[in-house]
């Protein structure tokens, strides 16, 4: 197999420029550097055609290793069958080479081998050829330690048949088709058990070519927690006449024990080895659904505006073990902590005193915005905030946004946190991440595992290590397009920036507490462990703002540096106002002109241009808050036909989640999300965008909301 040509065939890219890119990520370089610094050779490919490609070798890679290995097994076993060889040769899946193999794969012991050894095939054989009826005589003829009788004997030869029958791919092959075109997928729920989250399937039946990942999904869940039972349906009569067909000779004096032997092979061994063949391609289809859905709701939580400059309180709220409050400064400095002791019991004195304290707190750290934690007691810790805005001198500018606290606890209770802050109690620490997710999402976002950011569905359902893959890609991609601060950014922020391993990633830290600041990206080539390779992956995306070198402060690769001052020389003006000015006039026709004349291709003369017109702009957009209805605290103050804002916090294949400013998030299914038909919710929003719902129905039972956004006119 052709891979280069292969995932070019599948992915419809050019052969060329795959290639190109697989052989730069054998010689070591990452995703990010390739995207952004290879374009010329690879044609352009995005960091998202570089994942895929990336994707798909590594499971070619895995095929053709499979293949190897099936080779080697049918080498010792002196199997020399050519069409069988080339069948696996071609299979294109690792379920076909699997099929293919399936008779030749080494067996535990079954009924089958045991007959086997027990000399029981030629016996087997006998059955298919013998036309005078003989059958009894001749299994008295095999009576063995464990077949004492003829009768045994048979029963044996038959299971022998019956594994070879179940061992044919053909069938395989032809079952699958016969279940796709025209099986569907049915489910009922154990009537004992209360859980209402599988009610939807409580008596189900889809066909299977209908299925939804999600319900895929759901149903897996279901099934795995006992409260559900999944079963295939078929047409059966269709599927064993058209084996009966090859498998019983014509005028056989044993045409009954033969028609009984192939259904017992189709419903013992084949059916439901076919069944959970089908069920794992559409897990695998359904997890790939989600882990794609998953990405892209988590690029775009990674990807949410920061609010910088500012002071920052960040407010933990909660009943019995109080509200946890951090002061941090515009760099994520914790300036100061306090815990405001069970401020909502029914005593006013206790409420009144935290209002005091959260008053003369915010006066020292001369803040006036607050990071509001989601969770149990935010909509009072809200009422509470707001009545300090509304009646207290100097509050009027008060800032008060929702932040969800998905995560922050698992964070807190890291070595990292621990290590970082080793005298706060975890609630504490969780504090410090709630300002924080505010100041910088990405920043602290990405010492959370990605699966417990709270976006994305069924992420536990789903194979942990492709998931790790793909979400560990998207953060890469996420902070490495944003770039870091390389004086300022933590070890776990570091270490997903590209060519910078985690024992790299503390190297830096460990050189920076050492010799203070990095002066410049050359000094980088002085840390420990940190190699021209390594230099050549990371340089670019690290920032330096106090480099004598303003080049190191841009997204600039230093292999650049001469190309880039080449450019600033010929506009002949120091002054920087009028050097954006004559940068912004550069056409295509100017940059192909300037990309002939400076040995540099057109791609990369252009990001290099578009550096040095805004060389330190952040590239993710403007922060929006959702005013949220302060009489809504809790899930019984919603009625059906209320319309609020909210923030989108997950996108999923089915619609929103939407955050009410309640502990609990509604959903919009996709048939809601707009006047028009919606294939895909993506195309609507993503996690972190405002949006008016109105409440369609309120499930106390369940615990579930469910909004429209129909007929709202939503803010751009």
């Amino acid at each position: 197999m052709d891979i280069n040509q292969e995932i070019a065939n599948e992915l419809n890219l050019n052969a060329k420029n795959v290639e190109t890119a697989i052989q730069l990520m054998d010689e070591g370089s990452t995703v990010p550097f390739i995207a952004r610094y290879r374009k010329e050779v690879t044609g352009g490919l995005t960091d998202e055609n570089l994942r895929d490609i990336e994707t798909k070798l590594t499971y070619l890679r895995g095929l053709e290793d499979r293949k190897k290995t099936v080779f080697a097994s049918l080498k010792e076993q002196n199997i020399e069958d050519p069409e069988l060889i080339s069948k696996i040769e071609q299979a294109r899946t690792l379920a076909q080479v699997e099929d293919y193999y399936r008779p030749y794969k080494p067996k535990k012991l079954t009924r089958a081998t045991k007959a086997k050894k027990a000399g029981l095939e030629p016996l087997s054989q006998f059955v298919l050829s013998d036309k005078t009826g003989m059958l009894n005589e001749e299994a008295s003829k095999y009576v063995c330690e464990g077949y004492e009788t003829g009768a045994k004997c048979i029963q044996g030869a038959m299971d022998i048949l019956a594994e070879k029958i179940s061992d044919n791919p053909n069938y395989r092959i032809f079952i699958k088709k016969v279940a796709l075109d025209t099986g569907s997928l049915t489910c009922t729920k154990d009537d004992k058990n209360e859980d209402a989250t599988y009610d939807n399937y409580a008596s189900y039946s889809r066909k299977i070519t209908a299925l939804k990942g999600y319900n895929t999904l759901a149903i897996n869940r279901g099934c795995d927690k006992k409260v559900l039972s999944r079963k295939f349906v078929y047409d059966d009569e269709k599927i064993l006449n058209h084996i009966k067909m090859f498998e019983i000779p014509s005028k056989t004096p044993y045409q009954k024990e033969l028609e009984a032997m192939v259904e017992d092979s189709y419903e013992r061994l084949i059916k439901p080895s076919v069944d959970n063949d089908i069920f794992s391609s559409l897990m695998d289809t359904a997890s790939d659904e989600a882990i794609g859905e998953f990405k892209i709701s988590l690029k775009a939580t990674l990807l949410q505006p920061p609010l910088k400059d500012r002071k920052i309180l960040g407010f933990d709220p909660g009943f019995s073990h109080g509200c946890k409050l951090a002061f941090i400064d515009e760099f994520g400095k914790v300036l100061d902590t306090f815990v405001l002791t069970n401020p909502f019991m029914s005593n006013g004195h206790t409420y009144e005193n935290a209002k005091r304290n959260i008053i003369s707190l915010m006066k020292k750290n001369k803040t006036m915005t607050v990071a509001l934690g989601n969770g149990t007691a935010s909509r009072e810790s809200e009422k509470l905030l707001k009545e300090i805005k509304k009646t207290e001198p100097g509050f009027e500018k008060m800032e008060i946004v929702i932040v969800s606290e998905s995560g922050a606890s698992i964070w807190s209770a890291t070595k990292d946190a621990q290590k970082e802050f080793p005298d706060f109690e975890p609630n504490l620490r969780s504090a410090v991440s709630i300002a924080r997710r505010l100041e910088d999402p990405l920043a602290e976002l990405v010492k959370i595992p990605p699966e417990s950011i709270g976006v994305g569905q069924y992420q536990y359902d789903i194979d942990s290590k492709k998931l790790k893959a793909a979400l560990d890609g998207v953060v890469e991609d996420c902070v490495n397009f944003v770039g870091v601060n390389l004086n300022t950014a933590s070890s776990v922020l570091l270490s997903h920036i590209s060519g910078v391993s985690k024992k790299i990633a503390d190297s830096i830290v460990a050189y920076r507490e050492d010799n203070g600041k990095i002066s410049s990206r050359k000094e980088l080539l002085k840390v420990p462990y940190l190699g021209p390779k390594a230099f050549e992956n990371c340089a670019g995306f690290l920032r330096i703002p106090e480099s004598k070198e303003p080049l190191d402060n841009t997204a600039v690769h230093p292999e650049s540096y001469p190309i880039a001052k080449a450019i600033i020389k010929e506009l002949g003006t120091d002054d920087e106002k009028e050097r954006i000015q004559l940068l912004s006039k550069y056409d295509d026709k100017k940059i192909k002109e300037e990309a002939q004349k400076l040995g540099v291709g057109e791609m990369t003369l252009k990001d290099i241009i578009h550096e040095l017109i805004k060389p330190t702009r952040d590239p993710r957009d403007v922060a929006q808050v959702a005013h949220l209805n302060e009489a809504v605290t809790d899930i019984k103050d919603l009625t059906p036909g209320m319309v609020l804002e909210g923030t989108i916090r997950n996108v999923t294949g089915f619609g929103f989640f939407v955050d009410l400013g309640i502990e609990i998030n509604g959903l919009v299914h996709i048939s809601e999300l707009a006047d028009h038909y919606v294939s895909d919710p993506h195309s609507i929003g993503k996690p972190g965008d405002i949006v008016k719902v109105k409440v369609k129905e309120v499930d106390l039972k369940r615990n579930r909301i469910s909004l429209s956004m129909k007929g709202l006119k939503q803010s751009k």
